[in-house]
């Protein structure tokens, strides 16, 4: 039996044919699940001014793939009241030959024919917008047939569109190319108290919202005469995630995986993630209704489809499902929750812990049909699954307290919001912490020496390093709301004894940021963390060679037993060796 309800929700999966854009149409159901975004605003005013300039001129709309380049041009093109896109030629897959013989790169030269180096100076006012990914980009330019359109490379270097540092764009009236980068934009945004997420909570509100709009609820409300509607839990993970604070547990998640690992995430990708937590991947209607002959089995079954186990219990389901299994609660050991699952595998009745836990969710209607009150003494592999989603039921519901994790992760972000609002001073602590890890990388000394080889056997051998903060000034300080910026912090420090400009600089993710929090509480690094860090490595290595080893060099005995060091320092007449 083909369930109605989730046919319409698989429309979310990248894979469905409602995925696939095409900017030649824009059919109602992308119209609806539409969301404003600040890159469509920024590409709406380049636009306007475009127009208005009426000049020779081709926009790069670049990113990455996926990102919603070919959505916000089939909308703009197909669904927009303005009609901005109607003087533009549209060029959209630059991965695509036009021929056989030709090759991708073929192609695109000759798309971009009037805007090579012999023709980008005739101003015959031909507009045209190229959506390209970054890769594809770089690819052509530095190609054979690449060397025909230099201009266009010179713009595409001094603009560093390459960059993993966000700069800032502006509309660039005497130049034929333009630009906007998705990939300058995440899916959140940076403010004084933390992070901006309207855009995350606005698609989101999308699909689950109460209304005859929303073509999910339209299909969750007519039900039918599925035998299983009272008991379903796809139908239970959509009341579930109707409601705002679990639909801001699944957006936190998102965007700390775009911190802590990285993550490229899409529209598409969310879209898709939300289909993955509302609909086990081996659902099926008939399997459902053979295990409900079973209070256990049913029982069993139904919690391994409910959204709190979907986000975290399963692999390969996709990217970004397996990096958000790596922040499972259930993975961070927390001594409240040892006591809790000590007295929890002791009970044997479960049924106040399960209500709960499951409190003002759906999932609270499971106990009516399987009597989980009796389970807990009967099935020890059953109470481990049920354990496991209580726990993180609980978690989605906000019922933890804020872990030491947790406090870490908001330093980080209001650290990311002070560097690209301007408001480098406030990075004070950070540089701090980031001086102490560099000196004391290889061993902790004094406060302002540092080991420059460990190799001897008796003896570290250390030189004076004095370094200060070389902080950035290229924007006036705000306290707005921050739209473009790198999801990575970047520190630079300077030579203290050079009167010559000598900087060092460091891109910090959150990996090394945590590291370099704990190095401040008096962590040591292993060789795991220096093969880890080789950024971090090679950044020291830079730094050492602002010190003083060719004036000065200092030996520590390594037995512990002496306590005294060796210097060696040139003077006037060579170099004076002395014991202090």
């Amino acid at each position: 039996m083909a369930c109605k309800f989730i046919s319409e929700l698989s429309k979310l999966r990248k894979l469905s044919m409602e995925s696939v854009e095409n900017t030649a149409s824009f059919d109602t159901f992308k119209k609806y699940l539409h969301v404003l975004r600040p890159v469509e605003e920024e590409l709406r005013d380049l636009l306007s001014k475009v127009n208005a300039a009426n000049k020779k001129t081709l926009i790069l709309l670049c990113g990455s793939a996926g990102d919603g380049k070919s959505h916000l041009i089939s909308y703009l093109r197909n669904a927009d009241s303005e009609h901005l896109l109607d003087t533009f030629e549209l060029y959209n897959d630059a991965t695509e030959s036009s021929a056989p013989q030709l090759t991708s790169i073929d192609t695109l030269a000759e798309k971009l024919a009037p805007f090579n180096d012999e023709n980008y100076a005739t101003d015959d006012g031909f507009k045209m917008i190229l959506a390209i990914n970054l890769g594809t980009l770089n690819n052509f330019i530095e190609s054979e047939k690449g060397k025909a359109f230099s201009t266009l490379k010179k713009y595409v270097e001094v603009n560093e569109i390459f960059s993993t540092y966000v700069r800032p764009n502006t509309y660039q009236a005497n130049s034929v190319f333009q630009h906007v980068s998705f990939s300058d934009y995440q899916v959140f945004t940076l403010n004084s108290t933390g992070i901006g997420t309207a855009y995350l909570e606005k698609l989101l509100e999308k699909v689950f919202r109460q209304s005859e709009e929303n073509p999910f609820y339209k299909a969750y409300a007519d039900n039918g005469s599925c035998t299983l509607c009272q008991k379903c839990p796809v139908r239970h993970n959509f009341e579930f995630l109707s409601n705002p604070v679990h639909q801001k547990a699944v957006i936190n998640k998102i965007v700390e995986v775009v911190i802590k690992d990285k993550a490229i995430v899409s529209t598409r990708e969310i879209l898709n993630l939300l289909y993955d937590i509302l609909v086990h991947p081996d659902f099926d209607y008939n399997m459902m209704c053979k295990a409900a002959t079973s209070e256990t089995k049913y029982l069993t079954k139904y919690i391994q489809c409910t959204t709190p186990m979907l986000m975290y219990e399963f692999d390969d389901i996709s990217p970004l499902i397996n990096a958000i299994r790596k922040h499972d609660l259930l993975r961070e050991r927390q001594a409240d929750m040892d006591v809790d699952m000590t007295r929890f595998h002791s009970l044997e009745n479960i049924y106040e812990t399960f209500m709960g836990a499951t409190a003002e969710t759906p999932y609270t209607k499971l106990n009516d049909t399987t009597k989980i009150a009796v389970l807990g003494g009967i099935k020890p592999d059953l109470k481990k699954l049920v354990y496991r989603f209580i726990v993180r039921t609980k978690d989605i519901k906000g019922s933890y307290p804020a872990t030491a994790q947790k406090q870490l992760f908001e330093e980080y972000i209001q650290y990311l919001y002070y560097q690209h609002s301007g408001n480098e001073k406030k990075l004070a602590k950070l540089y701090d912490a980031t001086k102490k890890a560099v000196l004391s990388w290889d061993g902790q000394f004094d406060s302002d020496s540092i080991c420059i080889d460990d190799s001897n056997e008796k003896f570290w051998v250390l030189e004076q390093l004095l370094i200060q903060p070389a902080i950035y000034k290229a924007q006036p300080p705000s306290t707005g709301e921050v739209l473009r910026f790198a999801t990575a912090l970047k520190l630079r420090f300077k030579n203290a004894n050079s009167a010559e400009l000598q900087t060092a600089e460091i891109s910090m993710d959150y990996a090394l940021f945590e590291m370099i929090s704990a190095m401040r509480e008096g962590y040591r690094p292993t060789v795991q963390d220096k093969n880890k860090h080789t950024d971090f490595v090679s950044f020291v290595q830079r730094l050492i060679e602002f010190g003083n080893k060719a004036t000065r060099i200092i030996l520590i005995p390594k037995d512990n037993e002496h306590d005294y060091k060796v210097i060696f320092e040139k003077n006037d007449f060579g170099y004076e060796f002395k014991v202090v």
